[in-house]
């Protein structure tokens, strides 16, 4: 009998993979004192692995919807841009690891994910514990973006799929996506992006929204503060310096505009999340 030797290609699945770009925005381990529970919509999701807490439910992570006592033996995942508050004593100990997992610039594989998630943690912990503790940096690196990305597959793989259909609807607009990753500042207008198609403002907006569920003014906001986020997150950028590198009149505005999308101040979020240039 003659052997079927085709072989059969995935490639949207490939596509599909070299598109997702993976960034890690934080990755610490120990106790953080400092979050007392107020509301903030993060540009970022969070990945939360308590790892001890004596003071059990006087630690939670909440919302509008319900609120969370931070187990050990669980893993907690708040979305990016989803309005959450964290409330953290000084005995609770905890990994934590916040990511953006994006298809094009400001558009998150979990944008429209508005639950936070308790799981039972399969040995996420574990995993994160042994690349936190690698000597070895590239070592340690491939571990930790393993371990994200098992979670990122858990999440995805657990009824996200509805969630996840409105990121192929950006395909037909790949010009204003390009424009965007490449030009895109706090000065960047829908205007602009309506010239690539020759069209008025108000038609563009009409169809982008429709095909896409987020107005071209939304993705424009969060493409600055993905920059703006990755700016801080540096630290050795002031706030003054990511404001003018934005194209912001002043730093006053950056402020405004950052407090207003994220509950939390660049200051602040600069203080708790940044770190050195390596």
């Amino acid at each position: 009998m003659e052997k079927n030797t085709a072989i059969v290609n995935r490639n949207r699945v490939m596509y599909a993979a070299n598109r997702m770009q993976l960034q890690i925005r934080h990755f610490a381990r120990g106790v953080f004192p400092r979050a007392r529970g107020e509301i903030t919509a993060l540009p970022f999701n969070r990945f939360f692995l308590p790892i001890a807490n004596p003071d059990g439910a006087s630690c939670y992570i909440r919302d509008g919807a319900k609120e969370y006592e931070l187990r050990p033996g669980f893993a907690y995942f708040i979305p990016i841009y989803h309005p959450a508050g964290v409330r953290l004593s000084e005995d609770l100990r905890f990994l934590s690891i916040q990511f953006t997992i994006e298809v094009v610039e400001g558009v998150d594989l979990f944008s429209r994910s508005h639950t936070v998630r308790e799981i039972e943690d399969p040995g996420w912990l574990a995993q994160a514990e042994q690349a936190f503790d690698t000597s070895s940096l590239y070592v340690a690196a491939s571990r930790l973006r393993c371990v994200t990305q098992e979670f990122i597959t858990c999440l995805l793989g657990d009824g996200s799929g509805p969630e996840l259909e409105f990121v192929t609807r950006f395909a037909e607009f790949q010009p204003e996506l390009d424009y965007i990753q490449n030009h895109c500042t706090a000065a960047t207008t829908v205007e602009e992006l309506a010239a690539l198609r020759k069209t008025r403002r108000e038609t563009f907006t009409r169809k982008f929204t429709a095909a896409t569920g987020i107005t071209p003014k939304e993705l424009l906001t969060q493409a600055v503060l993905n920059r703006a986020s990755n700016l801080l997150l540096r630290g050795n950028y002031r706030v003054r310096e990511v404001a003018f590198e934005l194209g912001f009149s002043n730093e006053f505005y950056f402020s405004r505009f950052f407090k207003k999308h994220t509950g939390m101040p660049p200051h602040r979020f600069k203080e708790l999340y940044a770190h050195p240039e390596i």
